[in-house]
């Protein structure tokens, strides 16, 4: 009787770890169609409204079959594969600052037949973060060394993205650097000396490009910026015409006609327009769903490495998502950001269904041990399998 017990317990708790997943499918569905009905509200002003809303909805369908399927891979090959995959990622980053496409200042696309544009950038995001979960357990502690070569490897990919320049998205892999790093317990003098470096390379990216310093200036001061504080504006404007409610149905005027890119960075704007405070509280509820749901799913996880990538994998959507956020709030300078699953493009959702695929792919590993604990154990048998004489 005991002995059924104590059957009846893992397969409870399968139960609940199998509603997990299709939680998580059912919040990113949820987004999905949420950012189409906000794409097609930002653009039915101008010509063909319904153009970016149904690409928009291809590419869902897209997502959720890419995330089904990576989903299925064994999280052993991702984790196998993760050196390699960060290499490809890096050489497309190099490859978009060589023959990239430019579009609104940034060379950040590379053009594929048939008109696609692809952004390097969000590919190398899932990769990149991936590669840092796998090294940070290949060891008990990461410590100062560990850390150091995290933060190297980090500084590598940051150089390229500023290159295009995207200092928006290399706040967002700063970010999962510090996600992965604090995971794994680093140090606070390593954390401090890691922010000193990254505000000298983001002084030196204000001073080099005069956008950036301008938008820090028209934050800090908007009066005395002048044209420069105009997004921020607009952004303001937004929010108060959504009200509590949101604005009444076709009457979303800011969002078409004032507000910059508002099916992109401005998109949280362009939805709290539409939908209002009760509107803007349901998408953050959304991504504060997928945090928990994913540290849920990190507690149950066997793999050491597979857990910790569960975990940063769900926290750095929180991330993106908080940081968008707050610039549509004018909570801090304009960075580029987009909204994870709701912003148009086809770059960013895939990114984000192959991310968390590979991460229900991790939950879903039985092994209870790494391969590098597996290499640690002996190869020998026992002393006392071994016969004493010839």
């Amino acid at each position: 009787m005991a002995e059924n017990d104590k059957n009846q317990v893992p397969a409870a708790g399968r139960k609940k770890r199998d509603l997990l997943p299709l939680l998580v499918f059912l919040l990113l569905l949820c987004g999905g169609l949420l950012g189409c009905l906000s794409i097609y509200n930002a653009r039915i002003a101008g010509e063909a409204p319904l153009y970016f809303a149904l690409r928009q909805l291809g590419w869902l369908g897209a997502g959720s079959l890419l995330f089904v399927l990576s989903s299925l891979v064994p999280f052993r090959f991702y984790r196998r594969s993760a050196p390699f995959l960060a290499l490809l990622s890096a050489l497309l980053l190099v490859a978009v600052l060589l023959f990239g496409s430019r579009v609104n200042g940034m060379r950040g696309w590379l053009v594929l037949p048939g008109n696609l544009s692809f952004q390097p950038s969000e590919l190398a995001k899932v990769f990149f973060l991936l590669a840092l979960t796998v090294f940070a357990t290949k060891r008990k502690k990461i410590g100062t060394g560990g850390f150091f070569l995290m933060l190297c490897f980090t500084f590598f990919f940051l150089f390229l993205l500023m290159r295009e320049p995207d200092f928006g998205s290399a706040v967002v892999f700063f970010g999962a650097f510090l996600i992965v790093a604090a995971s794994r317990e680093g140090s606070m003098k390593a954390f401090l000396l890691a922010l000193a470096a990254l505000f000298v390379c983001a002084l030196a990216f204000i001073f080099r490009h005069d956008y950036a310093f301008m938008r820090i200036l028209a934050f800090f001061d908007p009066d005395g910026a002048g044209v420069s504080s105009w997004h921020m504006r607009q952004f303001q404007y937004t929010l108060a015409h959504g009200g509590l409610t949101g604005s009444e149905a076709g009457t979303a005027l800011w969002a078409r006609n004032y507000l910059p890119l508002p099916h992109t960075d401005s998109l949280f704007a362009s939805l709290v327009e539409l939908t209002g405070f009760a509107g803007s509280t349901l998408v953050i509820l959304i991504f504060a769903g997928l945090g928990i749901a994913f540290t849920l799913i990190s507690w149950k996880t066997k793999g050491e490495c597979g857990r910790l990538y569960v975990f940063c994998a769900g926290m750095l959507c929180f991330f993106q998502a908080l940081l968008h956020i707050s610039v549509n709030c004018v909570l801090l300078p304009a960075t580029g950001v987009t909204l994870p699953m709701l912003s148009y493009g086809g770059s960013s959702l895939l990114s984000v269904m192959l991310s968390f695929g590979i991460a229900l792919s991790a939950a879903a590993e039985q092994e209870p041990e790494d391969p590098a604990e597996e290499d640690e154990e002996p190869s020998c048998p026992p002393a006392e399998e071994v016969s004493p004489h010839p």
